[in-house]
């Protein structure tokens, strides 16, 4: 029996060009996409009206053929959706939310609630499929069939990653986290993001200047959202653009450095190329630059 997911727009307006090349890419490996007509009903930069956005939201998990409910992309709005949602009819109908930048508040809540997330490609990668050099095509294909394999309850990934200075030689504890300026623009909210004891909080982002990153990082900080995690693993920050010579981890681990935090950098996860999944909240291992999840 075929993969079956619901695609939903709980984010910002798509291009129908590309969801329509996101969607062929998915059916290409096999996935039955299950979507509403219409998917979007444009709102400002929105894909849809807060309410719009909700009853997709609520019907997708709903839908009893779907094992999957998959973001087409982020954006902004997923944090205008949290208070909105029953979270009871998820809890009746649990399957894994899939997707990462904006997604990064609703997987956070899902975790909290003892729902199953994934963050990962969103829908509209699957058209990378179809265009770029071999070896491109090759990646993404990869990192959408792991993404499969965790819907399915399949796989146990391991991602490289290094030290920026002396680490302990084990650390172990839950992997949370996602988009630096997601994260930073919840403090101070009822979705504020706080890391579990003893995790490994996993940031990267997109397009953002370093001062505009360290600022997010300081916020966390002063907001006491890192206090009782473990370690901070860097993905990528793609297009994201240095004032002088200083390397982002030297921003970072300075920021960081009051926590005695233990920082790592060179994860495949981000806004890139690179943006192997992984299951939101799973116990991580990291031992021998390389990050285990369960």
């Amino acid at each position: 029996m075929p993969l079956a997911i619901s695609l939903i727009a709980p984010s910002s307006v798509t291009d129908e060009a590309a969801i329509e090349q996101g969607v062929r890419g998915l059916e290409a490996l096999g996935v039955a996409v299950h979507r509403p007509a219409p998917l979007q009903r444009p709102a400002r930069y929105l894909a849809g009206d807060r309410q719009w956005r909700l009853a997709q939201l609520h019907a997708a998990y709903a839908d009893p053929a779907t094992q999957a409910v998959w973001a087409v992309r982020g954006g902004f709005g997923c944090a205008q959706l949290a208070a909105g949602i029953d979270w009871a009819l998820l809890a009746r109908h649990p399957k894994p939310l899939v997707g990462y930048s904006d997604l990064t508040a609703l997987l956070h809540q899902c975790h909290l609630r003892g729902l199953p997330a994934i963050h990962g490609p969103v829908a509209k990668a699957a058209g990378r499929l179809f265009e770029g050099p071999e070896a491109a095509r090759a990646l993404v294909r990869d990192q959408l069939e792991e993404t499969l394999a965790l819907i399915r309850g399949e796989a146990r990934l391991d991602y490289p990653l290094a030290a920026w200075e002396e680490a302990p030689a084990r650390l172990e504890g839950p992997v949370v986290g996602g988009n630096l300026i997601t994260l930073a623009s919840l403090a101070g909210t009822p979705l504020a993001f706080r890391a579990p004891p003893g995790a490994l909080v996993i940031l990267e982002d997109v397009g953002e200047p370093y001062y505009r990153l360290e600022r997010a990082l300081w916020q966390l900080v002063q907001a006491g959202a890192l206090d009782e995690a473990a370690a901070v693993c860097l993905g990528t920050f793609e297009g994201c653009r240095a004032w002088d010579e200083t390397p982002l981890e030297a921003i970072v681990a300075e920021t960081l450095a009051p926590l005695g935090l233990s920082l790592y950098h060179g994860l495949p996860v981000g806004h890139g190329l690179h943006n192997r999944p992984w299951r939101y909240g799973a116990t991580g291992t990291l031992v021998d630059g390389r990050l285990t999840l369960a």
